[in-house]
C-alpha cells in the first residue's frame, strides 16, 4: 500500500513518527513523508521520499500572538488555548491547503499524521482516505481536544467539497497510536477516538555521528542538555543552566540548535561541549542525566533509557504537565521558569547524579516502555485500516 506520513516541519514532530514510517517501509509499503524545512532536507538526503509541506510553527506563534494578544499572559494550565489556536486553526489550515492537492496526485491508501499536523485529517477526509493520528506525547487536555475538533470541523466545511469531515471527535481520524506510558498520567479520562498502544522510540537518520569524545573513556558522568529545536534560542536560560552545571564534576553535551550563536553563551568551562545538533537516538545510551525543556520527544527518549531527568519547562502547553509527571513518577525533578538559577540547577543535577532512587524509578519506567508494542507490531493494524 501507499502511505503518506504527515508532520509539521520540526524535528520534535517528525522524528517520533519515523520509527513507524520505517516499519511500514520495511514491510514493503511505499512511504512518502510530507513535511518541510530542515527535517525535509535531512530525510531526503537520507533516501526517503519527501513531499514538501511547509507550515512553520514559529510563524504560527507570531500570528496567534499578534491577532489574539489576550493569550500572551495565560497561566501554564491555560496555555492549551494558545496551542489550540496554533495547531487547530492556523497550522491545520496551512497543512490542509497544501495536502489536499498532494493527496489527489499521490492517491495514498492511508494517511498517518503526527498529532499536531491535524490538518492532514481534514485533507484525508476530503480525499476519502483513512487517517491515523500518531501520538508524540501525552493526550491533550479535553478542552483542547474539543476546541480542535470544532476548529477542524469548521475547516472541513470551508473546503470546496464542503462538509465531508466527520462531526465531533471523529474528525481526528480512525485510530490514535498512543506512545504515552500509562504511569506518567493522563490529562484526560480517555482519548476521543480508539487507541492502540505503541512503543516510543528515539530516532535519527542512519550514519549521523555523535561527538567523538562521547564514545571515549569516561572520567566523570555526562549530562546531556537540550531545550529543543524549536525553542532552542534561549540564550539567557542556557547561560544560567550551564553556570549551574559548570560547578559539578560532570561533562556536559549541550545541543543548542542552529538558531543560537554559541558566542552568546559567554566563556564556557572546558568540560562543556556545545553542538548545534546531535542525533539524540545515539546520544541517550551514552549519557547519565538529561536536562531538557520538558518536550515529549526528549522525555520519552530519555525515559526509554531509564535516565534521570531535570525538566525546565519554558513555554509550550505540554512541557509543564510533562515536567510534573517526571517529578510525580520519581524519575526526575523540575524547575519552573522563575526557579531556573545556577544554584538551583546545580543542586537538582547533583541530586540526580548521586541519588539512586531517581535512576531506579527511571529503570521501572524504561521497563514499562519496553513492554509496549514495537512499531513493527502495529503495521498489521494499519494494513487492516487501509484495507
Amino acid at each position: 500500500m501507499r502511505v503518506l506520513v504527515s508532520s509539521l516541519p520540526a524535528f520534535g514532530h517528525v522524528y517520533p513518527v519515523m520509527p513507524t514510517a520505517e516499519a511500514l517501509r520495511a514491510a514493503g509499503h511505499d512511504v512518502v513523508v510530507a513535511t518541510g524545512g530542515a527535517p525535509a532536507d535531512r530525510l531526503a538526503a537520507a533516501g526517503w521520499k519527501v513531499e514538501r509541506v511547509d507550515a512553520v510553527i514559529e510563524a504560527a506563534v507570531g500570528r496567534v500572538m499578534r491577532e489574539r494578544p489576550e493569550l500572551r499572559t495565560l497561566e501554564p494550565r491555560e496555555r492549551w488555548r494558545v496551542a489550540a489556536a496554533m495547531f487547530g486553526e492556523v497550522l491545520a489550515g496551512e497543512v490542509d491547503e497544501q495536502l489536499t492537492p498532494l493527496l489527489r496526485s499521490t492517491r495514498p491508501d492511508l494517511v498517518v499524521y503526527e498529532e499536531l499536523a491535524m490538518g492532514a485529517a481534514v485533507a484525508a477526509a476530503r480525499a476519502g482516505v483513512p487517517a491515523v493520528r500518531h501520538g508524540v506525547g501525552p493526550w491533550s487536555p479535553p478542552p483542547m481536544e474539543a476546541a480542535c475538533a470544532g476548529a477542524l470541523t469548521e475547516l472541513g466545511r470551508r473546503g470546496e467539497d464542503g462538509e465531508l469531515v466527520p462531526e465531533g471527535p471523529g474528525v481526528f481520524g480512525r485510530l490514535h497510536l498512543d506512545v504515552w506510558p500509562a504511569s506518567l498520567g493522563r490529562p484526560g479520562a480517555r482519548l476521543p477516538i480508539p487507541a492502540s498502544p505503541l512503543r516510543p522510540q528515539a530516532w535519527s537518520e542512519d550514519g549521523q555521528p555523535v561527538p567523538g569524545w562521547l564514545e571515549g573513556p569516561r572520567a566523570r558522568p555526562v549530562v546531556y542538555l537540550t531545550l529543543g529545536t524549536v525553542a532552542s534560542g534561549e540564550a539567557p536560560v542556557l547561560r544560567e543552566v550551564l553556570a549551574g552545571l559548570s560547578g559539578l564534576d560532570v561533562d556536559v553535551l549541550a545541543a543548542v540548535g542552529s538558531a543560537l550563536d554559541p558566542g552568546e553563551l559567554g566563556p564556557l568551562d572546558p568540560r562543556v561541549h556545545v553542538e548545534a545538533f546531535v542525533p539524540a537516538a545515539r546520544v541517550f545510551p551514552l549519557v547519565d542525566v538529561v536536562v531538557h525543556h520538558g518536550g515529549s520527544g526528549t522525555l520519552l527518549g530519555a525515559s526509554a533509557e531509564g535516565l534521570p531527568q531535570l525538566a525546565l519547562p519554558q513555554r509550550a502547553h505540554d512541557q509543564f504537565p510533562n515536567a510534573a509527571a517526571l517529578r510525580t513518577q520519581g524519575c526526575g525533578l523540575d524547575l519552573q521558569p522563575e526557579e531556573v538559577t545556577a544554584p538551583a540547577v546545580h543542586e537538582a543535577v547533583r541530586r540526580l547524579v548521586q541519588d539512586a532512587s531517581h535512576r531506579e524509578a527511571g529503570r521501572r519506567l524504561a521497563e514499562e516502555i519496553a513492554a509496549l508494542p514495537a512499531p513493527s507490531h502495529v503495521v498489521g493494524v494499519l494494513e487492516d485500516l487501509a484495507a
